[in-house]
């Protein structure tokens, strides 16, 4: 009997050629971006060798090779053994990919980067692989500074391609290994790709460009600038129709998307904290704020320039940068942005229902707020009205506390986006009567709230004081000031 898990020698091949020219969509997206370096990209280009499924370079000169295998189930992961294994008299993988670094390196220019793409999953026995660092694709520090079985192996790859261990490092320096990425998730990559070139994300439009990408690999040998690559997207006639564009900001880890985004921010270092739980405050708050509302002007600057006035954006970030974001890609700015939420993406753009059944209230006498500071606590997902006022009565006592508030606070509070939209609205409408009467110098804001409505509450933010937003610091009653956002 068949095995029902297998296929067929042809399937497999179909596969791979699949992954491939989703790959080489993929980058060609790339190149239509804002800030895009690739300035030459090829398929099956002449002079690769075993690295000439995609050839990539870059304004700076570094050259790409790319070889691609995919794999059509989990029976033989990446591991060293299949980097190793020899078939008949032909030399490994690992020996095809260093010596096609070897000749290619005769050439001028800085030493080209050879990067293996698999389907695989790294095996977690391996002795290598696995031991390899998270933050990039290389595996050369692992064995650079492998002790015990780490040195052991190391001796045996340099024995293994017939160099010294010194020349082992210097190649793999240059060697990256893309793995564990399905047909699927390569989709996905593409889906992201098209947000930031402004090209289509249906089926279709995808379908449309990986059939062009077959067609160059049957075709002469050929090279293309960007500017031919939007020739031919423009002929596919893919583009998008909406100025659409992806913002990416990483604040409390890395995000891949920022790859491909439209426009991407690293604000990682400017937290403190190691991991992304503890990420909870700026490390030199002075610094950071001109910092960040800096890079927020210039990312908006840019996407204006580029013609993008639909934006979806992506963390991970805290709920103060979320506003903040919001703010400054706000409806007056001209900008619809949207953010994924639980139930699929929140856009601006989406109309309120009526279900404005927020409650807005003040323990103090109204009468007695009259130029004084405003303090306004929002709880959508957990109600912190008596843990800001506890931080009030400690470090703003001269505040007047505003808290608004849905009827059953929690994690389902919020029904949909058009409730969401509906007691966004309503807060900004209420606050701003209520600015007319008390003429508030300035807003301290405190959110508790998923992080798409914190992005559509700083949208809608205009017309009101100059606002600080605060930092959550994981405690009781403990807060910080963030940022500060003039509406």
């Amino acid at each position: 009997m068949a095995n029902s898990n297998s296929r067929a020698a042809s399937g497999a091949r179909l596969l791979g050629d699949d992954v491939q020219h989703l790959i080489v969509w993929y980058h060609v997206l790339r190149t239509q971006q804002v800030g895009a370096t690739v300035v030459d990209l090829a398929v099956e280009a002449a002079s690769a060798g075993n690295v000439d499924d995609m050839t990539l370079r870059h304004a700076s000169g570094q050259r790409e090779y790319w070889q691609i295998k995919a794999s059509v189930n989990a029976s033989t992961p990446l591991n060293e053994e299949w980097l190793f294994e020899k078939e008949k008299d032909k030399q490994s993988l690992l020996q095809r990919l260093y010596a096609s670094w070897v000749k290619l390196s005769q050439d001028l220019g800085p030493r080209p980067n050879i990067v293996l793409a698999t389907t695989k999953a790294i095996e977690a026995t391996d002795q290598v692989l696995a031991a390899r660092a998270t933050t990039d694709a290389r595996i050369v520090e692992t064995l650079r500074h492998g002790t015990g079985i780490l040195a052991t192996a190391r001796t045996r790859w340099a024995d293994h391609l017939g160099v010294s261990e010194a020349e082992l490092l210097h190649f793999l320096d240059y060697f990256e290994i893309r793995h564990a990425q399905s047909e699927k998730e390569w989709r996905e990559k593409v889906r992201d790709a098209a947000i930031g070139a402004r090209v289509r994300v249906d089926d279709s439009a995808i379908a449309l460009g990986v059939q062009c990408v077959r067609d160059w690999v049957k075709a002469p040998r050929q090279r293309f600038s960007p500017g031919d690559l939007s020739r031919i997207i423009g002929s596919l006639e893919i583009c998008s129709t909406e100025s659409s564009g992806l913002l990416v900001i990483q604040a409390l880890e890395g995000n891949p998307r920022a790859q491909v985004a439209s426009h991407a921010i690293d604000w990682v270092e400017l937290l403190a904290g190691d991991e992304p739980r503890t990420r909870r405050r700026f490390s030199a708050p002075l610094l950071a704020r001109p910092l960040v509302l800096g890079d927020l002007t210039t990312s908006r600057e840019r996407l204006r320039a580029a013609g993008i006035r639909t934006l979806e954006v992506d963390g991970p970030m805290r709920l103060p940068m979320w506003f903040a974001v919001g703010a400054h890609f706000g409806s007056t700015a001209g900008f619809t942005v949207g953010a994924q939420a639980r139930d699929g993406m929140w856009w601006s753009s989406v109309s309120p229902n009526s279900q404005a059944d927020l409650t807005i209230s003040s323990v103090q006498d109204p009468s007695v707020a009259v130029g004084r500071p405003w303090a306004v606590s929002v709880s959508f997902s957990v109600d912190i009205a008596e843990e800001v006022e506890s931080f009030l009565g400690a470090s703003l006592p001269d505040v007047h506390h505003v808290r608004a508030r849905v009827p059953h606070p929690g994690r389902a509070a919020l029904s949909d986006l058009a409730h969401a939209q509906a007691v966004i609205f309503q807060l900004r409408e209420e606050l701003r009567v209520l600015r007319r009467q008390l003429k508030p110098p300035e807003v301290h804001l405190f959110l508790a709230m998923p992080a798409a409505c914190a992005l559509l509450l700083g949208h809608a933010w205009d017309r009101m004081p100059p606002t600080w937003t605060y930092w959550d610091l994981g405690e009781p009653g403990e807060y910080e000031a963030a940022l500060r956002v003039a509406a």
